[in-house]
């Protein structure tokens, strides 16, 4: 794909949900964030090669709790030797959430990965499909079930655990721990887990997070013609700090 066509790709993405909602929403329902970060790192591995990335984020939520939104990200899978090569992440999303009880919510969600050019040479977009458990606002369990995992004829699995605790009206401390069942497509499982503090300020907020994660399965080679190479870099003890500002 052509520089031209790349940022066509761009502002088509970021046009095209604004011009979905504008007809049925109410201003005080869309939300919008936008975020400088050191890294981009998604379940223990990263999607930028350990680079900075500028994302962004557009969300609304109707009061019957549906939602839906859309998120775009700059990423390096490390293949920039492929012509092609994608730079954009894109994940519109659509989504439902239910209150259980006073304290508990129940999220089912549908995300769309869908990327500007190629992965290693090969198409890659892909659905997911959530679940969310959440306990007021401490904690969150988090499963998620993919049939095509980067478009390799592969379902995967992720599940995570998210716990926070506000130290003051300002500030906030937060851990997550989860599980990735990827190895058939990018060769390994993966434990991962992060701990970190999130300062925020009318629409501004930092954070700070310490992530790690590990290798949990044995090599497992890729398998038929649909599959590729993709050995993505491990996140190995390293500090993250991002910025966002959001309204």
């Amino acid at each position: 794909m052509e520089l031209s066509e790349r940022i066509f790709f761009f502002i088509r993405l970021c046009t095209w949900l604004p011009i979905l909602l504008v007809p049925h929403v109410s201003f005080a329902d869309l939300h919008g964030t936008l975020t400088g970060a050191t890294n981009y790192v998604g379940r223990g591995y990263t999607k930028t090669q350990n680079g900075y990335a500028i994302q962004g984020n557009l969300d609304y939520e109707h009061s019957s709790g549906i939602y839906l939104g859309a998120s775009a990200s700059n990423v390096d899978f490390g293949d920039r030797k492929f012509n092609d090569s994608s730079t954009v992440e894109f994940a519109p999303y659509l989504g439902y959430t239910h209150k259980l009880a006073d304290d508990w919510r129940v999220d089912v969600q549908w995300t769309r990965y869908l990327y500007d050019g190629k992965i290693f040479g090969r198409l890659a977009d892909y659905n997911e499909f959530h679940a969310f458990l959440n306990y007021r606002d401490l904690l969150t369990l988090r499963a998620s079930i993919s049939d095509d995992f980067y478009s390799q004829n592969n379902v995967t699995g992720d599940y995570e655990l998210t716990a926070r605790y506000p130290l003051t009206d300002y500030l906030e401390i937060s851990s997550g721990v989860g599980y990735s069942q990827v190895e058939e497509v990018l060769e390994y499982d993966y434990l991962y887990w992060n701990t970190g503090i999130t300062a925020r300020y009318k629409f501004i907020a930092a954070d700070l997070r310490y992530m790690h994660a590990f290798e949990a399965t044995t090599l497992v080679e890729a398998k038929g013609p649909a599959n590729w190479k993709y050995d993505p870099e491990v996140i190995h003890a390293s500090f993250v700090f991002s910025l966002s500002v959001g309204f």
